[in-house]
């Protein structure tokens, strides 16, 4: 396996720790929340990256 798949991976796992952080943060702060929007878009710029990746491969 080379660099890129693992790197591809990790950041597939990251993207699976942040989907389930963000559904916590959603449930205790709310889902309109600033800090769980501001938490949503960040996931969203991961999953951007993971996507490319993944097209490029």
């Amino acid at each position: 396996m080379g660099n890129r798949e693992i790197d591809v991976e990790l950041l597939l796992e990251r993207i699976e720790v942040m989907r389930r952080e963000l559904l916590d943060k959603g449930f205790r702060d709310g889902l309109t929340a600033p800090s769980t929007l501001e938490y949503s878009e960040l996931l969203d710029e991961y999953i951007k990256v993971y996507q490319k990746l993944k097209k490029d491969t």
